[in-house]
């Protein structure tokens, strides 16, 4: 029942945007029913970490476990590539000195794999990978790298990271996890988070941002270099709205639109605050 549950809620809510859709509703007031499908499992992960907490040292342990699993070859001294990676960790330690960094502070480690796909992914317990595709992408963009960098660390400090490996069974979590064998396509195969978790992780970096007096529109540059697309369309035929619906609980990631779209709220909010707070 339980693994049925979300294409059952899908299919309501596929129904009830075609509905809603006929009055010409934009995207975002009919995203809302998806995501509440998009988010039924991970409820109940977080559900799960009232009655199963993880102490920061167990969370510690099991990411330094994987950590160690993960094959981090040096860079040559002297090259592009060892450029790239010590811009990566002086912008995402200037990302980790954020006062809003309080679960693992003063403890993360920031590496980098060999990848041929730009991408970057935390482990829980303040591990936090860039692949060398991604950092040749952003290239010297500091404020860039530690967006990035924010928003991997929003995923541990949010609590995101531990829900994903609450339940795993196994003393191993490599072995729990990925059944012994570990890849980076695979990592980035199970290392998935909910569309909700994805918007609060860029809302969480747009915060470490402005916490270090960094500008956090320069996650829109990120998007920009992953080729996250901008969309100005905001209404659409009501069908194309349905099968959104249906579709977006499927995705691992929100849009490019979607994206873009609450991370200007995010940063137009902060600045109000900041300036009322001010006042």
């Amino acid at each position: 029942m339980r693994e049925g549950l979300p294409l059952i809620l899908a299919a309501a809510a596929a129904v009830t945007a075609v509905v809603v859709a006929r009055s010409g509703p934009s995207r975002e007031s009919v995203l809302p029913l998806s995501r509440t499908v998009a988010d039924h499992e991970k409820g109940l992960d977080r559900a799960s970490a009232v009655a199963f907490p993880l102490s920061p040292e167990e969370e510690r342990k099991i990411g330094a476990d994987m950590a160690r699993a993960i094959t981090v070859a040096p860079a040559v001294a002297g090259s592009t590539a060892a450029v790239h990676e010590a811009q990566w960790r002086e912008a995402a330690g200037e990302a980790a000195r954020s006062p809003l960094v309080k679960r693992f502070a003063g403890q993360y480690e920031f590496r980098v794999v060999q990848e041929y796909s730009p991408n970057a992914f935390a482990l829980p317990g303040g591990f936090v990978f860039a692949t060398s595709s991604l950092l040749d992408k952003i290239g010297g963009d500091f404020d860039a790298l530690m967006f990035v960098a924010g928003h991997e660390i929003g995923h541990i400090e949010l609590g995101h990271t531990a829900d994903a490996y609450r339940l795993r069974s196994g003393h191993d979590p490599v072995t729990a996890v990925f059944g012994g064998v570990l890849s980076i396509p695979r990592l980035f195969a199970e290392l998935h988070f909910s569309q909700t978790q994805e918007l609060e992780a860029d809302a969480y970096a747009a915060a470490v941002m402005r916490s270090r007096g960094h500008d956090p529109r320069a996650g829109l540059r990120v998007f920009d270099a992953l080729g996250i697309p901008k969309d100005a369309n905001t209404k659409r035929d009501p069908a194309e709205i349905a099968v959104e619906g249906l579709s977006d609980y499927f995705r691992t990631h929100p849009g490019g639109w979607e994206r873009r779209a609450a991370l200007e709220r995010a940063i137009g909010s902060q600045h109000s605050n900041l300036g009322s707070a001010a006042q």
